[in-house]
């Protein structure tokens, strides 16, 4: 199913794609059509007006002057050496009867002649040529589709950022209800089990199961501040991202033998990696699901989590968490990350989508998965800037 909808929505914005090239090739021929029609236009009707005037012409081609007046597009009219005799509508600066003019007027009267056809002009025993190029009715009609093109993709653009920053503000108020009201509901509960943990400690035999359940139910506080600090500003301070991990690890690796997993844990830690800016509740929480995502993949076969971190030489913190589970498609690594996506038949496939916004959005990192392949494990990558190069002593 989920596969299924991941190709729907390709195949849409394959179809849209194709639409709007679509819509391109359109605009393009119907704008070349145009500027094919209006130049036979222009070419018939300066036919038909040089036609005229040469039934009326005198001995004397300066007379032609009188013809162009009316004339609104580049013309040159030349001897039929290619000599030219007079222009119009040309730029002002070759007005000035020169060599170097002439032979600029000369380039473009050969430019003319690619797209025009040159009109004979007969009188006496000479002919003489009417070279002319494109109005500027013609020239915008050329130009008409890169505006519109150029405003057609500004207008897209402005729409679908609208769109996404408008559908982000919905998740975001989502988000902050739904974080803050399951905050609301476990307080209740995390205060009964607190009050019931203090009357089973007058109990000598049940020491070791109280520590357990006193870290279990101060976990359950933890969770609850944690959604509780979903919408609201994060306070952030230099930690230590090997204890950070390694108080994840180790709660997950005393909670492990208890499902029937075989599943170990491998750290790698760079002895000179320095300190970073974090919220240590909240990026707990993004290592977590991490780490519960890689447990879930390797539930029935069990295998190994390592995790490394490490500082490149850059002002960047790679985090990398390996796993040896199922892994998935590669054309849904960034699927696992909107909210609601889930290859499992429980859950609401929100822990990875939350992650992804505690690590971007308060802690101004990314995160993604840099490789993946069903059968073959995942990883993800996690990238922080540090706070200060610190050697550990």
């Amino acid at each position: 199913m989920i596969l299924r909808r991941a190709n729907m929505r390709g195949t849409i914005k394959g179809l849209i794609f194709l639409l709007g090239v679509v819509v391109v090739i359109g605009i393009l021929s119907y704008a070349r059509y145009l500027v094919v029609k209006l130049r036979e236009e222009a070419s018939q009707n300066l036919q038909i007006r040089v036609h005229q005037y040469s039934l009326l012409a005198t001995y004397s081609p300066e007379e032609v002057l009188d013809f162009t007046r009316t004339i609104d597009f580049p013309l040159i009219y030349a001897d039929s050496e290619g000599q030219p005799k007079f222009w119009k509508n040309l730029p002002a600066d070759l007005d000035e009867r020169n060599a170097e003019n002439q032979a600029h007027i000369r380039q473009i009267m050969a430019r003319m002649d690619a797209v025009h056809e040159p009109i004979p002009f007969q009188y006496d025993t000479l002919t003489d040529y009417f070279h002319y190029g494109d109005s500027d009715v013609i020239r915008q009609v050329q130009i008409f589709p890169v505006i519109v093109l150029l405003a057609t993709i500004a207008f897209g653009l402005l729409g679908y950022f609208g769109y996404r920053q408008i559908r982000r503000s919905e998740e975001s108020g989502i988000w902050v209800g739904m974080a803050r009201e399951t905050a609301h509901q476990l307080g209740t509960p995390i205060s009964s089990i607190m009050g019931w943990i203090e009357v089973l400690e007058s109990d000598p035999g049940m020491v070791e199961a109280l520590e357990q359940m006193k870290l279990d139910a101060g976990r359950l506080e933890k969770i609850a501040y944690r959604f509780s600090k979903i919408g609201s500003e994060v306070d952030l301070a230099p930690a230590d991202l090997e204890t950070v991990i390694q108080r994840v690890v180790g709660y997950f690796s005393q909670r492990i033998p208890r499902a029937g997993r075989d599943v170990h844990f491998q750290i790698e830690i760079d002895p000179h990696l320095p300190q970073v800016m974090l919220n240590e509740f909240l990026f707990e929480w993004v290592i977590e699901n991490l780490v519960k995502n890689s447990l879930d993949s390797m539930a029935s076969t069990g295998g190994v989590i390592l995790i490394c971190a490490r500082s490149p030489k850059s002002d960047r913190i790679h985090i990398d968490l390996t796993d040896t589970g199922k892994g998935i498609d590669p054309s849904l690594k960034e699927d696992i990350f909107r909210p609601g996506f889930t290859t499992k038949k429980r859950g609401w496939g929100l822990g990875l989508s939350l992650a992804r916004r505690i690590v971007q959005q308060y802690h101004g990192g990314r995160i993604f998965v840099l490789e993946t392949r069903p059968g073959a494990g995942i990883t993800f990558r996690i990238i922080l800037r540090y706070l200060a190069r610190k050697e550990k002593q």
